[in-house]
């Protein structure tokens, strides 16, 4: 490869990182509304996972709950069945969302 080649190689590759540092620093400006947002949204999924770590807490909460106001615990046992039937049935369309645009 002659000089003049690799010097425009490096001209170019040169250009495309100042380019990308310009991008990374115009997203990370972009995202600063989002912090808020991302930092609830982080702290939920850390939630999530702990109570999936231990689930004898939710248990534990659903005892409770069912001890001290039965009505209740009924109530939010049927809101809790109906957003898992609702979770279920948005990643069943979702992974027939996804298995149907990768065939086309």
């Amino acid at each position: 490869m002659s000089e003049r080649r690799l010097a425009e190689i490096r001209a170019r590759r040169e250009r495309l990182l100042a380019r990308a540092g310009a991008q990374r620093e115009e997203f990370a400006l972009l995202l600063v509304p989002w912090q808020g947002p991302l930092r609830i949204a982080d702290r939920g999924l850390a939630a999530a996972a702990h109570l999936r770590a231990h689930p004898e807490l939710v248990v534990a909460a659903a005892l409770v709950l069912l001890v001290v106001s039965p009505r209740r615990a009924l109530r939010w046992a049927k809101r809790a069945y109906v957003a898992w039937r609702s979770y279920r049935w948005v990643v069943r369309a979702l992974g027939s969302f996804a298995r149907y645009s990768s065939q086309s």
